[in-house]
């Protein structure tokens, strides 16, 4: 299966397909328009109004994907969103810092897709400025995928998101997840598509015929429980710095 058989994007023989994942408004075009340079091109997304953007970075090629808030097929963003991560080679997650109790939800979800991932930790000047301090080592050690500190919109990191793109990593999936997965794995091609099929994606299991297993509001619940592990170890207050509003 290919995301771009009706996309009419060219990938050339042998070329990685770069995919962007984030939720909404965390500054995804920045990144898009640094790694593809001028050379963009828009294809609309068969059945939808949705359209992708595209570019190359060296001889690979680079898709953005709407912002969204998970992996599934609740709307056109979030179907087309599945379509092209699902089958792309290395992800760029670009994550909120200031918000990542809501955005690690995704990040996890690409994880648990067996997905080589490369998380760009943006915003990271609101981080600051209120007050709050992120310790990306620990996060990356957590995650089990390179994160980069970054301030977009000032060209703060681009160039080391860059640089290590090819340094993306398959993640931790959470074990009990990874159990599921491993369950069906024989059922399906790929990682992505099983996890689709544990989340009861309905277009997955058309695919491959295959009943719902309901376990969708199991596995959600089991990731934001991680969710809020990880941040509870990531993210420290400096009380000294924050607003009164905070406070």
């Amino acid at each position: 299966m290919n995301c771009c058989e009706g996309l009419k994007i060219e990938i050339p023989k042998g070329a990685k397909k770069i995919v962007l994942a984030g939720n909404p408004n965390v500054g995804k075009s920045v990144f898009f328009n640094a790694l593809t340079g001028m050379y963009v091109d828009v294809s609309n997304f068969p059945g939808t109004t949705v359209d992708i953007s595209h570019g190359k970075f060296g001889k690979d090629v680079v898709m953005d994907t709407p912002g969204v808030y998970g992996v599934s097929s609740f709307n056109d963003e979030e179907r087309v969103a599945k379509d092209v991560i699902i089958y792309g080679d290395i992800i760029l997650n670009v994550v909120d810092a200031l918000h990542l109790d809501r955005d690690l939800f995704l990040t996890l979800q690409l994880i648990d897709m067996g997905k080589p991932l490369i998380v760009a930790l943006n915003m990271m000047d609101d981080v600051e400025r209120n007050g709050i301090k992120i310790d990306v080592d620990k996060l990356s050690e957590i995650l089990g995928v390179p994160v980069i500190p970054t301030v977009a919109i000032q060209g703060k990191g681009i160039d080391e998101v860059k640089k290590r793109i090819y340094d993306a990593k398959v993640g931790r999936t959470h074990p009990k997840i990874l159990e599921y997965i491993e369950g069906i794995k024989d059922k399906v091609q790929l990682q992505s598509e099983a996890l689709m099929v544990l989340e009861d994606d309905e277009e997955m299991l058309n695919n491959y015929n295959l009943e719902p297993l309901n376990l969708r509001e199991e596995i959600y619940r089991l990731r934001r429980q991680r969710v809020d592990d990880i941040v509870s170890k990531v993210v420290l207050k400096d009380y000294d710095r924050s607003t009164i509003r905070q406070k």
